[in-house]
């Protein structure tokens, strides 16, 4: 979920933006189903599922990365 912060790189009040990204639970995870067999893409398949992303905040004025929520 979204929060409302101070940005310290602008230092505006703000609420972050946020965006799934790949993290070392997506990549476990494919790394896992590819060892076990599933060599026709189905490996990455964690990689579309929104529980095993990492969630990105960013400020929406000046756009740098305040915080990072890893699932692992």
């Amino acid at each position: 979920m979204p929060m409302q912060t101070l940005c310290p790189y602008c230092g505006n009040y703000v609420i972050t933006e946020t965006s799934m990204v790949p993290g070392l639970l997506a990549w476990l995870l494919c790394a896992g189903l590819f060892v076990s067999g599933c060599f026709l893409g189905c490996c990455f398949l964690p990689f579309c599922v929104r529980s095993f992303m990492d969630v990105r905040h960013t400020c929406p004025v000046c756009k740098q990365e305040l915080f990072r929520h890893h699932r692992l």
